[in-house]
């Protein structure tokens, strides 16, 4: 059976969802579904908190599914009678991030759920809960956009190719390594290497170290510090869990700040250099503060989302092996396979936006304050977006109109560096590893990624030959 019609049979299983609300839910007019309906007709009810259970096997291997559902049937939803708002249409999605007036970003950094008040006590000083330029209404966003923008320039890219390849082909040597070490236990035969943790990994953190200025020797604490920023941005937390994190965060904002002093001391062309000097000037673009809470970011932001993106886009070459060999017969293809790993699988799942006012998206009122999701990964499995937009196809003409990097003003500043990164990464394997496979008795675990991330636990993989 192919991969669309195991979808249409899933679809046709969420029929239930078109049944009256249960207790506590709100009935509500979708308006008038984007797209036709073919075999679901439009419910004027449904359950959003079920068809959205963030913590089901099912909506974690394949969210999919769930939009698929929702934009034929409510484009723009709440989850709960009280919020968030889920937006899935592609029209609807391109609205929101379309209107930073009425859809502001400037709460991003504060995290999708609540802490506790010994956890906000232990913030109340840092930079945790300010708004991070990057996300701040256009007037002061502009300017310092338009500084970082040079150092994610196709000329500055260019310069940092070689760097890029070379980390890349280091890693593939430290699998071939990690293989050999573990061939005399059997273990290669057994369990494969994991390609995620030992090269999707590695492999953008060291890039995004270098663009910014993190020694080599502090990568890996640097690593768990982002990792509990992460968790306070995208899971619920129990409160111990919350302060530990807390804890690992205002380590981690201790660190870049003392980095930023030194190179206010002494100058450099890193990332951190150019931000130093900028806040030194007598107009300043960003404060120090404001430098702080962007490198962060740039950190969070910029290196689980190439991950993932990587490991699924591996994964979806790897298990249609028949695309892998056309790659590995085709290095041309691989620019394609990154697009197609952009739009049907992307890592970053939805961004959020709070509305500033009530607003009107898609013909349902969505009110002041609402906390809106606006699923980007959605829109790229649009029937506008593609042709047979189910399937990953590495033989696409027209342009793929994916939104995996937003869109407007805020769309993402590194979506070239993460490009780059993706392609190198596959040139390398495809290389330096043609017989690559998926390791046998591989079955896919993911990420519990909430409204934010999807990607895979591990991807272990085998390989014939040196």
């Amino acid at each position: 059976m192919r991969d669309d019609q195991r979808d249409d049979q899933r679809d046709a299983g969420r029929d239930d969802l078109a049944k009256p609300p249960a207790p506590g839910t709100t009935p509500f007019d979708p308006g008038t579904p984007p797209e036709p309906a073919g075999p679901l007709a439009p419910a004027t009810a449904l359950d959003p908190a079920t068809l959205f259970d963030l913590t089901s096997p099912e909506y974690l291997a394949s969210p999919y599914d769930a939009y698929r559902v929702a934009r034929r049937r409510a484009p723009v939803c709440p989850m709960t009678p009280d919020g968030p708002w889920v937006v899935t249409g592609r029209a609807e999605t391109t609205a929101v991030l379309a209107d930073p007036e009425r859809f502001t970003s400037r709460a991003n950094t504060r995290g999708a759920y609540g802490f506790s008040a010994e956890c906000e006590e232990l913030l109340a000083g840092s930079v945790y809960h300010r708004v991070a330029l990057f996300n701040a209404d256009p007037g002061p966003h502009g300017p310092f956009r338009a500084l970082l923008d040079e150092e994610f320039s196709p000329r500055a890219l260019r310069r940092r190719e070689p760097a890029v390849r070379a980390s890349a082909r280091a890693l593939v040597q430290e699998l071939r390594e990690s293989r050999e070490s573990q061939e005399p236990q059997g273990a290669q035969g057994r369990d494969g290497v994991d390609l995620l943790s030992r090269f999707a990994y590695p492999l953008p953190l060291a890039v995004l170290c270098d663009v910014i200025g993190i020694p080599p020797g502090d990568r890996d604490t640097v690593k768990a510090w982002n990792g509990d920023w992460l968790l306070m941005q995208v899971l619920p937390l129990p409160p111990e869990d919350q302060l530990r994190c807390a804890r690992g965060v205002l380590a981690f904002e201790a660190y870049v700040r003392g980095l930023l002093a030194e190179r206010g001391r002494r100058p450099s062309g890193d990332l951190l250099g150019v931000l130093a000097a900028a806040a030194a000037q007598s107009d300043p673009v960003c404060t120090d503060d404001d430098a702080v809470l962007a490198l962060m970011l740039l950190l969070a932001a910029g290196h689980e989302t190439t991950t993932h993106l990587i490991a699924n886009t591996v994964h979806q070459l790897l298990r249609d092996r028949s695309r892998w060999e056309r790659v590995v017969a085709d290095p041309g293809l691989i620019p394609a396979a990154v697009e197609e790993g952009l739009r049907f699988t992307s890592s970053l799942q939805g961004v959020t936006r709070t509305a500033v006012e009530d607003a009107t998206v898609g013909g349902v009122r969505v009110p002041a304050g609402a906390k809106v999701h606006a699923m980007v990964a959605a829109a790229g499995r649009d029937p506008g977006a593609a042709e047979d937009p189910e399937t990953f196809r590495l033989d696409r003409t027209a342009p793929v109109r994916h939104l995996a990097f937003g869109h407007g003003d805020h769309a993402c500043l590194g979506a070239g560096l993460a490009r780059l990164e993706s392609r190198i990464a596959l040139e390398t394997l495809v290389s330096e590893l043609p017989e690559l496979r998926l390791a046998p008795g591989f079955a896919p675990r993911h990420l519990p990624g909430g409204l934010v991330l999807h990607g895979l636990l591990s991807l272990p993989v085998t390989w014939s030959g040196r």
